[in-house]
């Protein structure tokens, strides 16, 4: 698989995969820790996240609470991962493990023994 995804669409995944990842984190990470807080790991998140999810307000629906934006904009992200690069760009995904991010860390973590 790693061999099949062009650069092009190798470097359109990485950056749209990982501020997945750093979304649906800090949603998960927002359900124990306030939003504002001051802790290191959280202040990354909303500097990685909120800007997109400050951006996407215009196209977000009215019923989607900002509590859950970050996870709304994850979906999106999968959208676009899963479905549009890979028509756009000409590769196959025939599964989540085979998009090109999630590809490269199963890739390491097999090679590494864990």
């Amino acid at each position: 698989m790693g061999s099949d995804v062009p650069a092009l669409g190798v470097l359109i995944d990485l950056p749209l995969g990982i501020v997945m990842w750093c979304a649906i984190l800090r949603f998960l990470l927002s359900m124990v820790v306030k939003e504002d807080s001051r802790a290191g790991i959280m202040r990354l998140l909303n500097a990685v996240v909120m800007p997109p999810v400050h951006a996407l307000q215009i196209v977000t629906p009215r019923w989607v609470i900002d509590r859950t934006a970050p996870l709304y904009l994850a979906f999106l992200l999968f959208i676009i991962r899963f479905y549009a690069a890979p028509l756009a760009i000409g590769y196959d995904v025939n599964g989540y493990t085979e998009l090109p991010l999630e590809h490269l860390i199963l890739s390491v973590r097999s090679e590494i023994g864990i």
